[in-house]
């Protein structure tokens, strides 16, 4: 899914590891259940659990030693219903980093998705019908929704909507 109403900026010391990044991102955006993740670097796949058959690296690079101005890079979530995030560097800041943590420095506001069958601003998402680009409900209509409650998520300001057991 391309998601592009989904975006951030933060701020990433260049001594953080691409492990400290995909921390990141999992606390506040993606983590529902544990699942595999990878980043994907000019070809090279840098991996939780990297496989060496398959020339994939570990995570405990330096940001600093492998991303650099300009750089496009790409994330990947639980690899069932994979989370893709595309990445970008847009500056360096030159000073002496004082940890490895990262910050937020903007997010966007949440996007206004409708009810499928009303119109009014979505609450919940059918886990079912998502597949089918539908499934958007408001607490309203969702009581009529033939699926049943119990596959239903709320809807959360993260790309990873919908997916898996993804509730925020």
């Amino acid at each position: 899914r391309d998601l592009p109403e989904y975006w951030m900026h933060l701020c990433a010391p260049a001594n953080a590891t691409l492990g400290d990044l995909d921390d990141f991102l999992r606390d506040i955006w993606l983590e529902c259940c544990g699942h595999l993740s990878a980043f994907t670097i000019e070809g090279t796949i840098y991996s939780i659990s990297p496989m060496r058959e398959y020339e994939e690296r570990g995570m405990k690079i330096r940001l600093g030693d492998i991303l650099g101005p300009g750089m496009k890079f790409y994330h990947g979530y639980d690899f069932g219903t994979t989370t893709d995030l595309t990445l970008r560097v847009v500056s360096e800041l030159e000073g002496e980093a004082k940890s490895k943590s990262m910050q937020l420095l903007a997010k966007n506001d949440p996007p206004p998705i409708a009810c499928e069958s009303c119109g009014k601003i979505a609450t919940l998402v059918c886990t079912e019908c998502i597949w089918a680009g539908g499934g958007w409900l408001c607490d309203e209509c969702a009581r009529e929704h033939e699926c049943g409650e119990e596959m239903f998520l709320p809807v959360v300001n993260s790309p990873r909507v919908g997916m898996c057991g993804y509730a925020g």
